[in-house]
């Protein structure tokens, strides 16, 4: 059992990609942000903890200067150095302080701090494990080194703190997210729309309907694959036209040798007189080789019609080409007693397709051969001419009218004068014609100085080797 293979969907694609590396970037930011915060909110607190100690330092001073801070030992009497309302905010306690005489131990202490010291330095950061709990103090010493003052802070505060920081911003990823993912879903969808036209109006064609598909308003990146969509329409066009012709050429062009060829056969087998069916059988075997180089000239056609692509061509030396060309003719000119002749020097070459090239000489020379009358001659002559390089053929035949020379190059046209003097399905020319366009070369038909008619061919020559 074959699976269907099931195509990807462009547009879950760009989704799936987009959200996961949004979501990946994000999680990032927030973690190195986390990471950030917690640094800041570090030496934040930290400096928070000395700005603090030095406060109470500061009253601690000025309360020994005025010989009155054992006064506040007595609890009875005096109030709690740092006794303060509780107002009820979220980080009201979270510094903790202590006096701390270096001979007694703490006197003094906020209601958040330990009845033991926070810490045994006397000057600067430190860090103290406290029943399991981390502190974070700061410690300054008086001026006659009696006391120490400690501002402390547990550090479960300090990752509570970052922690709630981090959770917002994740709530807020998350809140965000999904009105992000249906934002970036309208503008991937909104922006292939443009494809989406595109499918609906392929798959609403007909078969046969190879109309260009509009470029109005599509993006710039669709408009070389409808440009390539049209190529390909312009050259199934092209290629149904061939068909087509093909098809009525060919049936309209056999169907005449058909006829006359079942007549034959019909005379050859009702007729007792031999010498009449020999005649018949002549007649019908004549009609055959007409057929057959008929249908080989359709096909040859029908062939260069499909060379849309760029040939392949090569280097080849002109004058062995044309030797070749004759020798396939030269048959042909010998049971008429033509004179065939070759003229031109050695060493010049052209870029052609190898191919190509032979059907083109064949036909030009078929053709002079064919219509130059028993005796006469066909010339063949090659020549370079600046940065090009010509090839003549002319023969001694009937020629044709000055007004035909254009229209001689034209499928099955046959001028009247020599329509009755050689047989022919006026195509011969019709595919040196379509050859030469393949090459980007001209052809120029025009009387020769032999008496009948001369077709020159120029050709661009190839750079030096």
């Amino acid at each position: 059992m074959k699976h269907r293979f099931r195509p990807r969907s462009l547009k879950r694609q760009l989704l799936f990609s987009l959200l996961s590396s949004l979501l990946l970037v994000w999680g990032m930011t927030v973690y190195v942000s986390y990471q950030k915060t917690r640094e800041e909110i570090t030496q934040l607190f930290n400096a928070d903890l000395a700005q603090s100690a030095r406060v109470v330092h500061a009253f601690v001073e000025n309360l020994l200067q005025q010989r009155r801070l054992t006064k506040l030992w007595n609890q009875d009497k005096s109030p709690d150095l740092f006794q303060m309302p509780i107002l009820g905010q979220k980080y009201e306690r979270k510094i903790a302080f202590q006096l701390r005489s270096v001979k007694e131990g703490v006197v003094l202490r906020s209601e958040s701090a330990p009845e033991f010291a926070l810490s045994l330095t006397r000057n600067g950061y430190s860090e103290t494990l406290l029943n399991k709990e981390l502190w974070h103090v700061f410690s300054i010493s008086t001026e006659n080194g009696e006391y120490v003052i400690h501002a402390g802070q547990r550090d479960d505060m300090r990752r509570e703190l970052v922690t709630d920081l981090a959770n917002q911003q994740i709530l807020h990823m998350l809140l965000v997210f999904p009105v992000l993912g249906l934002v970036i879903w309208f503008i991937v969808s909104r922006t292939l729309r443009p494809v989406n036209q595109l499918k609906e109006q392929l798959a609403a064609r007909e078969v046969g309907h190879l109309q260009p598909l509009p470029l109005e308003r599509l993006p710039e990146e669709v408009v070389p694959m409808v440009e390539q969509i049209n190529a390909l329409f312009a050259l199934l066009e092209q290629a149904f036209t061939n068909e087509r012709n093909f098809t009525s050429d060919a049936s309209h062009e056999l169907k005449t040798p058909l006829a006359g060829l079942m007549t034959q056969l019909q005379v050859a087998q009702k007729t007792s007189d031999e010498a009449m069916r020999r005649q018949a059988l002549q007649k019908c075997q004549q009609a055959v080789l007409r057929m057959t180089h008929m249908v080989q000239q359709l096909l040859t056609l029908s062939r260069v019609q499909y060379q849309n692509f760029q040939l392949s061509k090569q280097r080849m030396d002109i004058n062995q080409v044309l030797i070749d060309a004759i020798a396939d003719i030269e048959f042909s000119a010998h049971e008429k007693r033509i004179d065939l002749e070759l003229n031109g020097k050695d060493g010049i070459a052209i870029e052609a397709n190898p191919q190509l090239l032979t059907i083109l000489l064949r036909n030009l020379l078929d053709n002079a051969v064919k219509y130059t009358p028993r005796g006469g001659k066909v010339s063949v002559g090659f020549w370079r001419e600046r940065q090009d390089v010509c090839v003549a053929v002319e023969d001694s035949g009937p020629g044709v009218a000055d007004e035909d020379y254009a229209r001689i190059g034209q499928r099955f046209y046959r001028c009247v004068e020599t329509a009755q003097t050689a047989e022919g399905s006026g195509l011969g020319l019709s595919i040196v014609q379509r050859i030469m366009n393949l090459h980007e070369a001209d052809i120029v038909f025009s009387k020769s100085e032999l008496g009948g008619l001369k077709a020159q061919l120029r050709f661009h020559a190839p750079q030096p080797a």
